[in-house]
């Protein structure tokens, strides 16, 4: 994809373009943002700008088209990941290794071999253990007119100090979820409830807005708004057992998704106590959500969401998650008997 067809952060967009047009493109830059925000597209994008073969009428050394054709062979390449000048590099493991920081030093020291400029993308770059960030401190410092590196990072302020100081950065934002929506209409052919939801579900995403299975989630938001109706209203031990059992039997994974499904229908309810429905993600089940909020409290919403929140934190250690569970039943259920 070119840069123009990139959907969302404009700003960044124009900002690119522009130094693109001019000729002054840094030799460094930090993108930052969260997940699945389109960074590391961007990233690829810009690496066909620099080595796009369109030509450039009138331009003088070192100005680049504005942006990629997008149909040149050199896009083809890049967008196949078959470029000899564009190089991602991710972590092997939990890190990115010294070994391959170092290959990045040695190859941004050499001449392009069939475009403008060598372009590497460093992906999770707050993987960058200090040995391995510092080797490519040493490139930054004493850059290669014709290397671009990229740092990505969904953590900026992970990174050492002197490695973001020599980059430029740009903050990327989640997309509108109007943006999201169109997208998806226009690129899927789906009901116009389920492109709604998912675009409400993506956090600002289109990445995890396409991987977001419906049938799966909609199963598992079905079972939790049973759970909180039991919770609410019948406090059936046995029921409440049974879902513990259930739940707790989950991969961690799994059990965090289910979690953060728990919490956005807490957040709905919330909003409907408050009377503040623009908001709601789970719109095609707003009868059902009203009627739990019927029944239920702020304060006990609220306790209940705090509690899944302390749930999620005490999941860095290796704790029972069905024991958690049936603590968190309890407490929920003492709670509204000393109401």
């Amino acid at each position: 994809m070119s840069l123009s067809s990139l959907i969302g952060n404009e700003q960044n967009k124009e900002l690119l373009k522009r130094s693109l047009r001019s000729g002054r493109l840094p030799h460094a830059l930090l993108f930052a943002g969260p997940e699945g925000v389109g960074k590391r597209q961007f990233a690829l994008s810009l690496a066909k700008a620099v080595n796009c073969q369109q030509a450039v009428s009138g331009a003088g050394a070192g100005v680049y088209p504005e942006d990629s054709c997008d149909r040149c062979g050199s896009c083809f390449r890049i967008a196949n990941k078959e470029h000899l000048d564009v190089v991602e590099i991710k972590p092997d493991g939990a890190y990115i290794r010294i070994d391959q920081a170092r290959e990045v030093a040695r190859q941004a020291m050499l001449r392009p071999m069939e475009g403008r400029k060598r372009v590497f993308c460093i992906d999770e770059a707050e993987k960058l253990r200090d040995e391995a960030a510092n080797a490519i401190l040493k490139t930054l410092e004493e850059p290669p007119e014709t290397t671009l590196i990229i740092l990505i990072t969904a953590t900026p302020n992970s990174l050492l100090p002197t490695l973001r100081s020599r980059c430029q950065l740009l903050n990327f934002a989640p997309l509108p979820i109007e943006e999201i929506e169109s997208y998806l209409a226009a690129n899927y052919k789906r009901p116009a409830a389920d492109t709604r939801l998912l675009a409400r579900l993506s956090n600002g995403s289109i990445g995890r807005a396409i991987s977001i299975d419906l049938s799966v989630y909609r199963n598992a938001r079905k079972e939790l708004l049973e759970l909180t109706d039991v919770l609410a209203r019948s406090r059936d031990p046995l029921r409440l057992i049974k879902a513990a059992e259930h739940f707790g039997k989950k991969e961690r994974e799994e059990f965090i998704d289910i979690l953060d499904i728990w919490s956005r229908i807490l957040r709905d309810i919330f909003s409907i106590l408050l009377d503040q429905k623009e908001g709601i993600v789970n719109e095609d089940v707003i009868t059902r959500l009203e009627q739990l909020a019927a029944a239920v409290s702020i304060r006990l919403i609220s306790e209940l969401a705090e509690s899944i929140e302390e749930l999620r934190r005490n999941l860095r250690v290796n704790i029972n998650k069905q024991i958690a569970l049936e603590s968190l039943f309890l407490r929920i259920i003492d709670l509204q008997a000393t109401s």
